[in-house]
């Protein structure tokens, strides 16, 4: 018997350990072919849609040998766009009083045979012409602000150093001095600190640039305003189709979350064209079974004008138990309206072992292996990560175990069975047990 228990305990350890090759997963797809040892893959809705996880990890990446790859599951940042525009300047000439100067002239004078000589000394002030410079920072309202200010000139002596005073403002007569020493070179550099100037207040008219050193010319010729564009992260969207059901007098369009992946927000899209839905929207969770208000008042529409505002998605909890989505509408609607969810784009990174190709393999309900904290192996951030990290292409989903890795099945599972003999049998060996040791008492009593 205690043998029998043994085998059980066994068979049921082996049972519950994680995934360890293709099979175990509902899905998987070949991944393209690269030499870089770090590389990334952005996952599709369909991927989203299959993950039994709402923390992505039930996902794996695997070499050609079957052996499961390190990695990691992450958003896709925003990026950011560098942009230039070249900028109007004016030139003003400025006149600056230096040292007096000392002029002897002299003037011979012959007559009759005599000679005679004038000599006038005069002290005479100099004037020496500088170049001062006006740009233009923002020729209109929409011109953003600049990270750095990137200018092409001549300067004479060109070995020496050229340094400005800087100033800025909206308005002409006061200007700011937000540089007092910028030094400058127009010798070839690759350091952009020698070209440019930084540090610009945002929201400025003007700029002026002032030589406060002794060159000898200074010609400006082109000045560029290098600027950045933030560009929102991808995102993936999945329409949805609501039921509509009348519960306690009230009517209610529902709908189940598709995937255990959290949807961030979403957009109510009438039916009929050119069409407003207003109304209040509710959410469920998991062994939950009271509504939750969590937006009052809503107001989405589908009319395509360039005077109309879009409507603003729907954010949605964060919470990972999330299950069901409820709203009403203030009016009676011709038709079921269509709900269109909203998901982040997500990236699986991973680390080659140069024994390609990959395959990428996702949905199992019984994973229990997280991804890899990457952080820890990698010089640097996930961020910085997948900036390095090369993308690779997606393959045609195809069926590796099946959608029977998605869910557990409904018939009583064989495992639950084992469970059941083991716990009987371990309670006949106690009960055994304890017979005997109360067949031995009495015995031990009942002697004389």
């Amino acid at each position: 018997m205690h043998r029998l228990i043994i085998v059980f305990g066994l068979l049921l350890s082996y049972s519950a350990q994680a995934a360890t090759n293709l099979q175990d997963y509902a899905y998987q797809t070949l991944l393209g072919e690269t030499d870089q040892t770090l590389q990334r893959v952005e996952l599709p809705i369909d991927v989203l849609l299959a993950l039994t996880r709402s923390d992505l990890s039930d996902l794996a990446v695997f070499n050609v040998n079957g052996k499961r790859l390190p990695h990691a599951v992450t958003r896709t940042p925003e990026t950011h766009s560098e942009h230039m525009l070249v900028l109007p300047f004016h030139e003003f000439s400025r006149f600056q009083k230096q040292h007096s100067k000392v002029v002897t002239t002299r003037e011979q004078n012959q007559q009759q045979g005599s000679i005679s000589e004038l000599q006038t000394t005069q002290t005479i002030a100099v004037q020496s012409e500088r170049k001062d410079y006006l740009i233009e920072l923002a020729a209109d309202e929409d011109t953003p602000g600049f990270d750095r200010i990137e200018l092409q000139w001549q300067h004479e002596p060109a070995s020496q150093i050229l340094e400005l005073r800087v100033e800025a403002g909206n308005e002409l007569d006061k200007l700011r001095v937000i540089k007092r020493r910028k030094s400058l070179t127009n010798q070839e550099s690759q350091d952009l600190g020698w070209r440019s100037i930084n540090g610009i207040p945002n929201k400025q008219k003007y700029m002026r640039l002032t030589p406060i050193n002794k060159i000898d010319r200074f010609e400006l010729q082109q000045v560029s305003g290098y600027y950045r564009k933030n560009q929102a992260a991808a995102r993936l969207t999945y329409q949805v189709s609501p039921r509509f059901i009348t519960e306690e007098k009230n009517e209610f369009y529902v709908l189940d979350l598709p995937s255990a992946v959290n949807a961030e927000a979403m957009r109510i899209l009438p039916a009929d064209s050119h069409s407003v839905i207003k109304g209040d929207v509710y959410a469920t969770w998991n062994n939950v079974k009271q509504k939750q208000r969590i937006r009052y008042d809503f107001s989405q529409h589908n009319i395509d004008d360039a005077d109309v505002k879009p409507s603003q998605p729907i954010k949605l909890p964060s919470r990972r138990d999330l299950k069901q989505i409820w709203f009403t509408s203030k009016t009676v609607l011709p038709e079921t309206p269509r709900v269109e969810l909203i998901y982040p784009q997500y990236e699986a990174v991973f680390i080659g072992d140069g024994n390609g190709p990959f395959t990428l393999a996702w949905g199992n309900y019984q994973s229990e292996v997280g991804t890899t904290d990457l952080s820890a192996l990698l010089q640097g951030n996930l961020s910085e990560a997948l900036q390095r990290g090369a993308l690779v292409g997606f393959g045609s989903i195809e069926e590796s175990g099946g959608s029977s890795r998605l869910a557990p099945e409904p018939a009583l599972p064989w495992q639950k069975w084992m469970l059941w003999a083991l716990l009987i049998a371990a309670a006949l060996v106690t009960g055994r047990m304890a017979l005997r040791l109360y067949a031995e008492m009495n015995q031990q009593t009942n002697s004389p």
